[in-house]
């Protein structure tokens, strides 16, 4: 007959989570309850989603730093591991796969499909898939060398041809996506910039009366040439606060202030920007008010992926009329999921999530 207390709400309260992320979460819990969010998650299993983008290769080589050259001034590493991560729209639809009905991935590879095999086994069985060859191209492969103490990138190489595809491949191409368009609820792009979605392409897909959700990337091979402009009428719009400065040409303006020039700019009904530990924020067409949430990441191991991951649920959520705040929340559990694995070695799983989800509201 004692008084009894719930161990999640104590963890939660003095161990999980810091004052801001607490205060945010508390809001959330007061408005919905974990059955609400669990019925959400029962209309998006009904889903069929098409996944259009480039498929990459992130190899994470892990070295050792020797010190400088004995002749010459640079630095020499000792090799001691490399392990290959499926990465790019791949690995978005690998997030995707366990929250949905359906789902089917086009891609492309290279010319003498390298990593095919690797890639067919690390996507989910349950995603068909279709991979276009690339002419005079590798497979998209990322190499980074990685301090194996510290965890910290030294450099990358990027193995990659970033020209468009000839004008017959691409209308090949184009011509593929139109069939496939009408077949699913939700066109998921991930344009990294790197030659596969062509300005025609990118503006038949616009054309489309389908749910689209875009992230445009931009990276260190395409920036200055990348744009959101081959895009138009998308549902929503998920990018960084670097691509948000990028792509408005300012270095230095307040964050909201420039979120909300550059949904003006563009046809979107939700754009979501994303700022590392500073959390993320929502515009929303109708309402016109900004949703902010913060980060939830109490362990980064590495950022990337944290992108796809946030862009997999955020698509899906907005899909099925989840109201702003709470898909904001959930769109930020999946970042911090990612950011705590390298690259992405691990998936996002339904149960798992909605464990953390029912643990943290408490």
């Amino acid at each position: 007959d004692e008084e009894t207390f719930s161990s999640s709400k104590i963890i939660n309260n003095n161990f999980a989570f810091n004052t801001e992320q607490k205060k945010f979460l508390n809001q959330i819990s007061k408005k919905y309850s974990f059955e609400t969010i669990y019925k959400i998650f029962k209309k998006v299993s009904n889903l069929n989603v098409l996944v259009i983008g480039e498929t990459i290769i992130d190899q994470y080589n892990f070295c050792e730093a020797l010190g400088k050259s004995g002749k010459e001034p640079y630095l020499a590493l000792k090799d001691i591991n490399s392990e290959n991560y499926l990465g790019g729209a791949a690995a978005i639809a690998n997030h995707i796969a366990d929250f949905t009905k359906k789902i089917k991935l086009i891609s492309i590879i290279g010319e003498k499909s390298e990593y095919k095999n690797f890639i067919k086994n690390k996507l989910n069985k349950k995603i068909q898939s279709t991979f276009f060859k690339k002419k005079n191209s590798p497979t998209i492969l990322k190499k980074r060398f990685i301090d194996s103490v510290t965890k910290n990138k030294l450099f990358g190489i990027y193995s990659i041809n970033d020209e468009e595809q000839p004008i017959e491949e691409d209308l090949k191409i184009t011509q593929y996506i139109n069939k496939n368009l009408t077949k699913f609820d939700v066109i998921i792009i991930s344009d990294y910039g790197h030659g596969f979605i062509s300005n025609k392409t990118a503006k038949n897909i616009s054309s489309t009366k389908k749910f689209i959700a875009l992230n445009a990337q931009v990276n260190a091979s395409n920036i200055g040439y990348h744009t959101l402009q081959k895009y138009n009428n998308v549902d929503a719009l998920i990018i960084n606060e670097t691509e948000l400065r990028h792509e408005m040409r300012n270095k230095n303006e307040e964050i909201k202030s420039l979120s909300q020039k550059l949904f003006k700019k563009i046809k979107s009904d939700n754009l979501v920007v994303t700022r590392g530990k500073y959390g993320a924020l929502l515009i929303n067409k109708d309402k016109k008010i900004i949703f902010e949430s913060p980060a939830f990441a109490n362990n980064v191991v590495d950022k990337v992926g944290a992108g796809d991951a946030m862009l997999s649920i955020i698509s899906l959520l907005l899909k099925v009329g989840v109201p702003k705040d709470l898909t904001l929340l959930l769109g930020s559990f999946a970042g911090a999921f990612s950011v705590e694995t390298i690259a992405n070695s691990v998936s996002l799983k339904k149960n798992k999530f909605l464990r953390y989800l029912e643990f943290s509201l408490k």
